[in-house]
Order: structure tokens, then C-alpha cells, then sequence
């Protein structure tokens, strides 16, 4: 990482208002929900499957 991109990511992270970490917060967690039912269903289909 270059001085130049830490800068502009530093900054990032304390700029903006509150709102704005906040939306980025529940996007994130609604991805990782996503991927962890994701998950759980290829679980599911792997124990489902060979009973067929």
C-alpha cells in the first residue's frame, strides 16, 4: 500500500457522518448473512442429496 492510497483510506474511514458507517455496517453484515445461509444450504443439499 502506497502513502498516497493510505492516506485516501484513512481518510475515508473518518470522513462522512454517522449514517454513512452505519449503512456500510448493516451492508456488510447482510452480505455475511448471506454467504453464511449460502453456506448452510450447499450443507444441507450435501446431507439431502446422497439419501436420494
Amino acid at each position: 500500500m502506497t502513502l498516497k492510497n493510505e492516506v485516501r483510506t484513512m481518510f475515508f474511514i473518518r470522513s462522512g457522518d454517522g449514517a454513512s458507517h452505519v449503512r456500510i455496517f448493516v451492508e456488510e453484515a447482510a452480505a455475511l448473512a448471506s454467504i453464511s445461509l449460502f453456506v448452510g444450504m450447499i450443507a444441507i443439499w450435501a446431507q439431502v442429496i446422497p439419501q436420494l
